[in-house]
C-alpha cells in the first residue's frame, strides 16, 4: 500500500516539474522543497494512520479479551444454575412420588384392616347373640332392681379394670380388654369410652394407622356419644403424624364447625394456627 502510494506521489512530483519545466531555477527549487514537504507530511499521515490502526485492533483485541474473561464465569456459573435446577426438579418430584405411593399403600392397608375388623364385628355379633340366648334361657333368680344393680357394677369393674391396665402403660393389654368389656357391652354407657380407650393404646403406641380406624369406629358407632369430639381431633393428630395436613386440616376444621364450645375445638383452633 505504501509503496503505491509513493508511486503516485512520485507521478505527481514529475508530472508538475513537467508542467513547470519552463520555470526558473529558483522556482523549481521551491517547487521541490514544496512537494518534498508533502511527501514527508503524507508519510508522517501514512504512519500516524498506520499507527491508529495498530492502536485500534490492539486495544479490539484488550477488549474482546476482556470481554471474554468476563463472561467465562458467567457462563460457568449459568451452567451450574441450569445443572441444579435440573437436580432440584428430580429431587423435588421424590417427595410426591414417595408421598402418593405412601397414599396407595395406605389405602389398600386401611381397606384390610376395615376387611377384618367387619369380620371381627360379625363373628363378635354372633358370639353375643349366642350369650343372650343362653342368658334369656336362665331362669329369673333375682329381682329386676337388683340384678340391674349388679350388671351396673360389673360393667363399672370391668371398665376400670381395663382403664388401670392402659394407666400402667401395658397398651397392648388394656386394648384387650377393653375389646372384650365391648364384647359384653357393645351398646352400654361406657362403650364409646372403651373404644376410645383402643384408639388411645395405638396412639400410645405410635401406630397412628390402626388409631385412625379405631377413632373412627367411635364416630361412627357411638354418634350420640360424648367422645366424638376428642376422636376427631386425635384422628387429625395421627394424620399430622403420618405427615399429611391437607386430611389433618380438615378435620380440625370439622372439630371447630361441628363441636365449637369445647375444650376440643379450642385445641383444633391452636393447631391449625401452628400448622398454617
Amino acid at each position: 500500500m505504501e509503496q503505491k502510494r509513493s508511486f503516485r506521489i512520485s507521478l505527481v512530483a514529475g508530472f508538475l516539474v513537467t508542467l513547470f519545466g519552463c520555470a526558473t531555477t529558483d522556482e523549481t527549487a521551491y517547487l521541490r522543497q514544496d512537494i518534498d514537504s508533502l511527501y514527508r507530511q503524507m508519510i508522517d499521515v501514512q504512519k500516524e494512520l498506520k499507527q491508529l490502526r495498530s492502536e485500534s485492533s490492539m486495544k479490539i483485541r484488550k477488549s474482546q479479551a476482556d470481554l471474554d474473561f468476563m463472561l467465562e464465569p458467567l457462563q460457568r456459573e449459568i451452567q451450574i444454575l441450569k445443572n441444579g435446577i435440573e437436580e432440584n426438579r428430580e429431587y423435588l418430584q421424590k417427595p410426591q412420588q414417595e408421598l402418593t405411593a405412601f397414599r396407595q399403600d395406605f389405602e389398600v392397608r386401611l381397606n384390610e384392616l376395615e376387611g377384618r375388623a367387619e369380620k371381627a364385628r360379625k363373628e363378635m355379633e354372633a358370639k353375643l347373640n349366642e350369650v343372650s340366648k343362653a342368658s334369656r334361657a336362665q331362669p329369673q333368680k333375682e329381682a329386676p332392681s337388683k340384678r340391674e344393680a349388679s350388671s351396673q357394677d360389673a360393667m363399672e369393674a370391668l371398665y376400670q379394670n381395663a382403664k388401670q391396665t392402659y394407666e400402667r402403660k401395658e397398651f397392648a393389654a388394656a386394648r384387650e380388654k377393653f375389646k372384650a368389656f365391648l364384647a359384653v357391652y357393645p351398646k352400654g354407657e361406657l362403650s364409646d369410652n372403651a373404644q376410645f380407650w383402643i384408639g388411645e393404646s395405638f396412639y400410645s403406641e405410635k401406630d397412628y394407622e390402626k388409631a385412625i380406624i379405631a377413632y373412627d369406629d367411635v364416630v361412627k358407632k357411638f354418634p350420640k356419644g360424648d367422645k366424638i369430639p376428642s376422636a376427631m381431633l386425635k384422628q387429625a393428630l395421627c394424620w399430622l403424624e403420618l405427615g399429611d395436613k391437607t386430611f389433618a386440616q380438615s378435620l380440625l376444621k370439622r372439630v371447630i364447625r361441628e363441636h365449637p364450645n369445647t375444650q376440643q375445638a379450642k385445641i383444633a383452633n391452636e393447631k391449625l394456627r401452628a400448622i398454617q
